[in-house]
């Protein structure tokens, strides 16, 4: 067993408190999904951005993290955080960036609590929740 099979489910993850999943690759929007769930979080995911944001304003309470990519078609991920933190400023938010150094406006890597660069594996995805949710929990 490695590590993160002991983690303990910080108390911001619940069925009232859900996480965000977005990206526009149907696959990898699944599996970041499973990760949360598996990480033990409920989640709901999105592959279109527009939808995302939809579903976010009309239960923008129940959303406790926001995990999305940073380049995707119809909204970017940058536009996306900040329509999503228009809403809610103090929602954290996990940034999937296609690579190391991928370019982004200048504001956002102030906006969010985590960039996570692609290909990622599990551990550093379970890295990225934990520092978040933790300080969520804080």
């Amino acid at each position: 067993m490695k590590y993160y099979d002991y983690i303990m489910t910080p108390a911001v993850c619940d069925d009232m408190h859900i996480v965000l999943v977005v990206d526009d690759e149907e696959m990898i929007e699944e599996m970041m999904g499973a990760l949360v769930e598996q990480y033990g979080c409920p989640q709901v995911s999105f592959h279109d951005p527009v939808e995302a944001l939809r579903h976010f304003r009309e239960n923008s309470r129940n959303i406790v993290l926001m995990v999305t990519d940073l380049t995707m078609p119809a909204m970017s991920g940058s536009d996306l955080v900040r329509k999503v933190l228009e809403i809610n400023p103090l929602l954290p938010v996990i940034l999937i960036a296609n690579y190391m150094g991928e370019s982004m406006p200048g504001d956002i890597p102030a906006l969010v609590k985590g960039i996570v660069s692609k290909p990622f594996t599990k551990s550093e995805f379970f890295d990225a929740l934990q520092k978040t949710v933790v300080a969520v929990g804080q």
